[in-house]
């Protein structure tokens, strides 16, 4: 049975990718999508933010079942912040303890719902062995220790060295773990220059030396981080250089077989992304200021604890192009005020909240559209789902055909991904996801005037490319979470859920 190697390639745009391929500037690439089937447009989760998407693409669920609900959420169990480390600057607020101890081990431990299995619990239960290089997700049951840089260790007091983490049969972690090679040593881009190992030099090396000495496990997951950081300085329709550097690190690990050919022959080989991004305008207008607009309400600090005793009214968790407002009291008091302030400003592309059980209403900012949805219904979409709807449809770009099916525009999948994102954990919450070349400005959010960003509801930043090579697919509406079964499958494997 042929083994599988899935590269993800971070904001991978499908609209760059077409146009380096059909220029023949990824060889490699072009390669394998002439060899197998290239699928332009897979739908992400929301929102599209990497520990979500990634979680999502792992677990082949939503956040509504794995329980991750973005970079930036509020966690009603501890009442606390969480933040994986958005900004340097949050992350010397928080602490580079605090930061990393969840980004390491609380995301996969503890934030990823246990009771949904990973691709790598999953494939191990049934007797395959799997690796993750450099891939944030990585729950398994193997336990591993971290061995930390100094300068890491020494900003986390540390308290984190030597801590356990969980992960497949191999896993390597930059330089925090790293898999023991017998052969010729290699120099790999360290310190903290190349972010002490996460990077995509690392990664296209530790993949190339699995493979060298015979280690390569059935699945491993290859993670390239570099084009995410380079899509947000220049912006992503400019992201062919980024691109093209991915795809030499592809070639050099099918080079490891001999030839491309025989490459496929012995594996499935999978390129995708974990979501895209979209240009951000350039003057301050295209900075939606969350921190102005909800000023009237006490918000919860990203150090604080909302306690018994805490006035604080509502946490505002920012992801890029995206929002949550947490309500933390009176929920049916400040909820109007809050959506008709949100409802006023025609950058706010959705306004989405709860309203009763398996009800959700959602807005268009700056008119007077609204629409009132549910499941199930007489209404299904093209993904088998079926809806009640009441009102205007042109909220999420859509519209019921003939047939009584709905069709989704520029917010594929609109009404499942809403639903995942007020779904993700307890807790009261109105999402907000912006339009089109805006992006949300709130203490702790990272900002990208120029460059690219994600996080939305939209299409651009929701769409992602595939290219499957080695195996037969037929995926009509490809999403992320088809990656799961699609691999379990190719295993001759159930899908444990």
């Amino acid at each position: 049975m042929k083994k599988i190697i899935l590269f993800v390639i971070d904001s991978l745009h499908p609209v760059v990718l077409a146009r380096i391929l059909s220029e023949g500037n990824a060889p490699a690439l072009r390669f394998l999508a002439k060899h197998g089937t290239c699928m332009e447009r897979v739908v992400s989760s929301f929102p599209t933010m990497t520990p979500v998407a990634t979680s999502s693409m792992i677990t082949g669920t939503w956040p509504d079942q794995h329980r991750v609900p973005g970079f930036i959420w509020y966690n009603e169990e501890i009442r606390k912040i969480v933040d994986y480390g958005a900004t340097w600057q949050s992350v010397l607020k928080i602490g580079p303890k605090k930061v990393l101890r969840n980004l390491l081990i609380r995301l996969n431990e503890e934030h990823l719902n246990p009771e949904t299995p990973t691709l790598y619990e999953a494939l191990e239960a049934g007797g395959y062995s799997t690796g993750c290089i450099n891939f944030f997700m990585h729950r398994a049951a193997r336990s591993y220790r971290a061995e930390l840089p100094f300068l890491v260790a020494l900003a986390t007091c540390f308290d984190l060295n030597q801590e356990k983490i969980s992960g497949p049969s191999q896993l390597t972690l930059g330089e925090l773990i790293h898999p023991p090679f017998s052969g010729k040593s290699i120099t790999y881009p360290r310190g903290i220059r190349h972010r002490f190992g996460f990077n995509d030099a690392f990664s296209g090396k530790i993949a190339v030396q699995l493979v060298r000495e015979r280690k390569q496990p059935d699945f491993m997951v290859v993670y390239f981080p570099d084009n995410d950081k380079y899509s947000h300085r220049y912006g992503p329709l400019r992201t062919g250089p980024s691109i093209e550097r991915a795809d030499n690190l592809v070639a050099s690990v099918l080079n490891e077989f001999g030839s491309w050919e025989k490459a496929i022959e012995e594996n499935v080989i999978i390129i995708t992304g974990d979501h895209s991004q979209t240009t951000i305008g350039l003057g301050n207008e295209y900075l939606i200021d969350l921190d102005y607009a909800l000023k009237s309400f006490k918000r919860l600090k990203a150090t604080e604890e909302a306690s018994g005793e805490s006035n604080k009214e509502i946490a505002i968790c920012p992801n890029e192009r995206m929002a949550f407002i947490y309500l933390l009291q009176r929920e049916n008091e400040i909820l109007p005020d809050i959506v008709s302030i949100l409802s006023k400003d025609s950058r706010n592309a959705q306004i989405c909240w709860k309203v009763s059980e398996n009800s959700y209403c959602v807005l268009q900012g700056g008119t007077e559209k609204k629409l009132f949805f549910s499941r199930p219904g007489i209404y299904q979409d093209v993904y088998g789902q079926s809806w009640t709807l009441d009102g205007d449809l042109s909220v999420v770009d859509a519209y019921v055909s003939d047939e009584q099916e709905i069709v989704f525009g520029k917010f594929p999948d609109a009404f499942t991904r809403l639903v995942s994102a007020l779904e993700a954990r307890g807790g009261s919450r109105v999402v907000v996801s912006a339009a089109s070349g805006y992006e949300y400005l709130a203490n702790g959010a990272p900002i990208h005037p120029g460059g690219g960003s994600h996080g939305s509801l939209e299409e651009e930043d929701s769409t992602v490319p595939m290219i499957v090579t080695g195996m037969p697919i037929k995926l009509e509406n490809p999403r992320i979470i088809d990656l799961y079964p699609m691999i379990m499958e190719h295993f001759g494997l159930s899908q444990i859920k």
